[in-house]
């Protein structure tokens, strides 16, 4: 069972770890080049500058991959979907509209509401719209 979860970690996120390791050694780095200006060591200081570059541009190769890894299975199904209804009819209008712009459209939409959920959630949960009513209320005799 743990390494079916190690498998699903694995696939939702390929290079979660490469990039972590990158932001890591990239802090570790700025450290050392603060310490190196402290004490004014400049050689230290252009050397660790130099390899901050390199540690930088290797982290930004892997976070481009890995958006490209999240990309696809989206590429993936707009395919899919496209070689069923290539177009969908818009039923009160009678617009023809791609499913490519539906598909975006859509995950827009979602996105957004993930983004809203919380704040839209505490309100209700404030107001008592939404959700258990407190313990007091509910073991008033």
């Amino acid at each position: 069972m743990k390494m079916v979860s190690e498998l699903v970690k694995f696939l939702k996120d390929p290079h979660a770890k490469k990039v972590q390791r990158y932001k890591e050694r990239y802090q570790e780095l700025d450290d050392l080049s603060n310490v190196a200006v402290e004490i004014g060591d400049e050689e230290a200081y252009k050397s660790l500058q130099v390899e901050m570059k390199e540690v930088f541009f290797d982290y930004l190769a892997a976070v481009a991959v890995d958006s490209i890894y999240k990309l696809a299975p989206h590429v993936l199904i707009i395919w899919v979907i496209s070689l069923k209804w290539p177009n969908i009819t818009i039923p009160f209008v009678n617009w023809k509209v791609s499913i490519f712009g539906v598909y975006l459209v859509t995950f827009v939409l979602f996105q957004v509401g993930k983004w809203l959920e919380k704040p839209i959630k505490s309100r209700l949960y404030k107001l008592g719209l939404f959700g258990f009513s407190r313990a007091s209320e509910v073991t008033k005799i």
